[in-house]
């Protein structure tokens, strides 16, 4: 099955499921999408690390365990941000739904849209509402 076919499936499965911290949320969302469509997570080591007791942790606690400043360091230190319209399987972020601790939501782009979680399943959002996009290196 290809890329896109695998996206949509997993997007079909997550349609009507509720975010819950820990089991469906905008990281879990994210990296178990790049795992379903490359095989593995653009952040596998960082499963389960972001929360205590069901709890979020907070900027400090977070700036310990994973060594950086902020959320985009992080993630560029993993994928290639891009300034382009994000190709399908980009992780993306918007400030256009709720944000989080990291000050954005993310999500993965459809190659049309950018999709990302809600309280009870998923939220299309156009190219227009993303913040920033990364790709995965080559």
């Amino acid at each position: 099955m290809d890329t896109r076919h695998l996206l949509m499936d997993y997007l079909e499965d997550c349609k009507n499921k509720p975010f819950e911290w820990g089991k469906h949320d905008c990281f879990t969302f994210t990296n178990t999408a790049y795992r379903k469509m490359f095989g593995q997570g653009w952040a596998d080591d960082w499963v389960g690390r972001y929360i205590n007791n069901s709890t979020t942790l907070n900027r400090n606690e977070l700036k310990k365990e994973f060594g950086f400043s902020d959320f985009t360091d992080a993630v560029d230190a993993r994928l290639k941000r891009i300034s382009y319209a994000p190709p399908l399987g980009a992780l993306v972020t918007t400030k256009q739904c709720r944000k989080w601790l990291i000050g954005v939501a993310m999500g993965i782009s459809t190659g049309k849209k950018a999709v990302f979680l809600d309280k009870e399943g998923i939220l299309y959002l156009p190219f227009d509402d993303i913040h920033q996009a990364w790709i995965k290196p080559k």
